[in-house]
C-alpha cells in the first residue's frame, strides 16, 4: 500500500514538474500572433452579434407599434361596437315593454267595447 502511495505522489509530482516547465518557456512570436488574432476575431464576433441583435430589436419596435396601433384600433372599434349593442338591447327593451302595453291596452279596450265578441290571445 506504501508503494503505491508512492509511486502515485511520484507521477504526480513529474506531472507538476512538466506543466511547471511548460509555463515557464516564453512565447513565440507565432504565439503572440495567434493571441491578438483570437483577441481581434473575438471582437470582431461581438460586433457583427451586436449589429444584428440591434437590427433585430429595431423590426421588433417596429412590428410592435404596429401591433399596438392596430391594437388600439380594435379596442376602440370594440368600444363602439358595444356602445351600439347596449344601446341597441335598452332601446329593444323598451321597444317590447311598450309593445306589450299595446297589446294589453287594445285587448283591454277591445273587450270593453264589444263585449259580445270573443277575442282569444295569440301570443
Amino acid at each position: 500500500m506504501r508503494n503505491s502511495n508512492l509511486v502515485f505522489c511520484s507521477v504526480i509530482s513529474a506531472c507538476l514538474m512538466v506543466l511547471a516547465g511548460c509555463a515557464a518557456s516564453q512565447p513565440t512570436t507565432a504565439d503572440l500572433m495567434k493571441g491578438h488574432a483570437s483577441e481581434i476575431q473575438a471582437q470582431a464576433d461581438l460586433q457583427n452579434q451586436l449589429a444584428k441583435d440591434w437590427k433585430k430589436g429595431t423590426a421588433l419596435t417596429s412590428t410592435g407599434e404596429k401591433r399596438v396601433n392596430d391594437g388600439e384600433k380594435r379596442v376602440k372599434s370594440a368600444e363602439s361596437d358595444l356602445k351600439k349593442g347596449q344601446d341597441d338591447i335598452e332601446q329593444g327593451s323598451r321597444e317590447i315593454a311598450e309593445g306589450q302595453k299595446l297589446i294589453q291596452e287594445s285587448e283591454r279596450q277591445f273587450r270593453e267595447n264589444f263585449p259580445e265578441l270573443d277575442i282569444k290571445s295569440v301570443k
